[in-house]
């Protein structure tokens, strides 16, 4: 009887016993490998999420520091200023609220645009010293307060621009320079106190007339 065929069936079957067993030693050291890998991606994702809240809970003060200050100078009975951010088209998007008796509002809904006016301008020099690196110290306005009534009112955000304006070395705030175009409803002696320089422009049928008078 010839037993050769059986001997190559059984030494074909040996060799498919030892490629078979590389291969599952492969997969179990691939295994070990895969789950290594789990951990460590566990791991990132719960230091990325521990960065990721310290990081919002950082820009959540930077961002309504300001804007609070800002209304609690100028108005008796100012709205609480919240930053709130969530998840929206797979990116993490900041949404501004007024608060009132624990009560969110969206700033233009029922609520004086006065206190949008104050908001919108304290968030400018708060989103500017996020800035990295810092452009120029300096911001433009073109009748920054022209919702905001009562001559108490424009006076106290005058100051307020006027504190903003000062420079405070222990929070490494250079200080702001602004330049503000200013309508006839700001008194004047509000401006003469608070600004550095004051000019006023006037019309002469065609030509612009310009007076400093600080």
């Amino acid at each position: 009887m010839n037993l050769q065929p059986f001997k190559d069936k059984i030494q074909r079957l040996h060799g498919e016993r030892d490629k078979l067993k590389k291969e599952l030693f492969a997969s179990k050291f691939a295994c070990r490998e895969y789950r290594r890998e789990l951990r460590d991606s566990e791991k990132a994702q719960i230091l990325v999420q521990i960065v990721a809240q310290e990081t919002q809970d950082e820009l959540r003060y930077q961002l309504s520091e300001l804007p609070k200050l800002a209304m609690s100078g100028v108005f008796d009975d100012p709205y609480d200023f919240e930053v709130s951010f969530e998840i929206k088209r797979s990116k993490v998007e900041v949404d501004f609220w007024f608060v009132r008796e624990g009560c969110r509002i969206t700033p233009k809904d029922n609520t004086g645009l006065g206190a949008v006016d104050i908001a919108g301008l304290a968030l400018r020099p708060a989103l500017w010293s996020l800035r990295n690196p810092r452009n120029r110290a300096s911001i433009w306005l073109d009748e920054p307060f022209k919702h905001l009534k009562g001559a108490e009112a424009n006076r106290r955000a005058l100051a307020m621009l006027a504190e903003i304006c000062k420079p405070r070395p222990e929070k490494s705030w250079p200080g702001i320079q602004i330049v503000m175009i200013a309508d006839e409803r700001a008194n004047r002696e509000d401006l003469l106190e608070v600004a550095d320089c004051v000019y006023e422009f006037s019309m002469r049928g065609r030509q612009t007339i310009v007076k400093k008078i600080k």
